[in-house]
């Protein structure tokens, strides 16, 4: 997918959120992330890439080594809005 190279006028940070919206946002989310910055994609269930580039940086420095705890970090930061 391709960078947008002008600015949307209609993209705007919402202000407040309805609670029943928020929560229905944190059930909804999931994690996809990236085989090639992950030591172990597996515990992500991730394919490992098939031509592996070494200079990736690696986010297993974050602390954060499956996709369920991925998961749950993702709906407490969209709780905490």
């Amino acid at each position: 997918m391709r960078r947008r190279k002008s600015f949307n006028p209609k993209r705007r940070i919402q202000q407040a959120c309805d609670p029943d919206e928020i929560e229905r946002l944190a059930e909804a989310v999931s994690y996809g992330g990236n085989p090639e910055h992950k030591r172990n994609p597996g515990d992500f269930g991730l394919s490992p890439p098939a031509a592996p580039r070494p200079d990736k940086t690696l986010c297993d420095r974050a602390g954060v080594f499956d996709k369920r705890e991925a998961e749950e970090l993702l709906r407490q930061g969209i709780r905490q809005g």
